[in-house]
């Protein structure tokens, strides 16, 4: 009896323990629950107050501190998450483009140009990348895979491969590579004939010739390029008093200029414009985008504003063979930063 008595003691004196604890759990918890809901830091009682307005009537903007993604020479820079990028580049090759059916073939980037397009500012801006840029590029082997990677003319990583797809995309990670892993949307890249049917179907381009290429171009001259005469303008160097790429360069981007002013004129004129030229250009290109998406693409740049044309700063060199040019690594940063950040100010 007494046994059974003790027993019925234990029980209710572990009932009330676990009433008592289960109690102060619950106590515990409402504290923390209320010092954490009705405390605040001093930056958060400004904040609070700034956006409801103190008591006194006296009002304060309210402050917002923006974390930069990265800081350079004191500035801080937030990635831009409104930008699409296209990689546009032109083949030294004629006629439609062909499967080489080998791991490596003869065509080399004559001019590479990245677009970067601001959907949020409907502007975009072009970097025209030196095609003798000396940087990492993939070399590839006879299955495709990466075999070993050089440094070398940023023109040849379109050597690798077939010559078609596998050769644009080893050019868009040599130009991510560049430009410290920066992720490119899309690629479109041209053999030389497309030049002359884009050019002809905006009516020809109208310029001062800066250069005498031939007897119907002359240094100085107003001329309405046509045909093989365009062509002509944006690729010859060899022969001429300054044979440099970077000299080509200054041609290839007054010619550029002016050809997105006559082609957003003419999309202005024609609604049908973009997707026509798109289409006309279609077996001499090579593209990860559909023919919709060409055109979207194109219908953009014609309705934004170019904001600005950029080249890398360097230093052009002869090598062992051929020219090679070297880029200056803070002009370089600097311009990676303008194109894909914008400044916290």
């Amino acid at each position: 009896m007494k046994f059974k008595v003790r027993k019925n003691l234990v029980k209710v004196i572990l009932y009330v323990l676990c009433i008592f604890f289960l109690v102060l759990g619950i106590v515990l918890l409402l504290n923390a629950w209320e010092q954490q809901y009705y405390s605040y830091t001093p930056e958060e009682s400004s904040d609070a107050s700034s956006s409801s307005g103190s008591s006194g009537g006296d009002s304060t903007e309210s402050t917002q501190t923006v974390t930069p993604d990265i800081e350079y020479n004191g500035t801080g820079y937030k990635l831009n998450k409104n930008i699409e990028t296209v990689l546009l580049v032109g083949v030294d090759k004629y006629l439609a483009s062909t499967n080489s059916d080998t791991y490596i073939n003869t065509e080399q980037a004559d001019f590479i140009m990245l677009v970067v397009i601001d959907t949020k500012a409907e502007s975009y801006k072009v970097l025209h990348i030196n095609r003798d840029t000396m940087t990492e590029v993939q070399a590839l082997g006879v299955t495709g895979a990466v075999a070993f990677t050089i440094v070398e003319q940023i023109a040849l990583a379109h050597t690798y491969g077939s010559g078609l797809e596998d050769s644009a995309e080893n050019t868009v990670q040599a130009v991510s590579n560049l430009l410290y892993d920066v992720d490119i949307d899309h690629y479109i890249t041209v053999t030389m004939d497309a030049v002359a049917i884009i050019n002809d179907a905006v009516g020809g381009i109208t310029l001062t010739a800066l250069d005498t290429i031939n007897d119907d171009i002359i240094e100085g001259e107003e001329i309405t390029l046509l045909g093989s005469n365009a062509l002509a303008y944006v690729r010859t160097r060899y022969g001429l008093e300054d044979s440099t790429n970077l000299h080509r360069m200054e041609r290839q981007e007054q010619y550029m200029r002016a050809l997105m002013e006559q082609f957003k004129a003419s999309c202005e004129e024609n609604s049908s414009f973009a997707l026509d030229t798109a289409l006309a250009i279609t077996s001499y290109m090579v593209s990860d985008c559909t023919v919709n998406e060409l055109s979207d693409i194109y219908s953009a740049m014609a309705d934004y504003e170019l904001a600005d044309y950029l080249t890398l700063e360097g230093e052009a060199t002869l090598g062992d063979t051929y020219m090679e040019f070297y880029y200056d690594e803070d002009a370089l940063y600097e311009t990676y930063l303008d194109l894909f950040y914008t400044v916290i100010e």
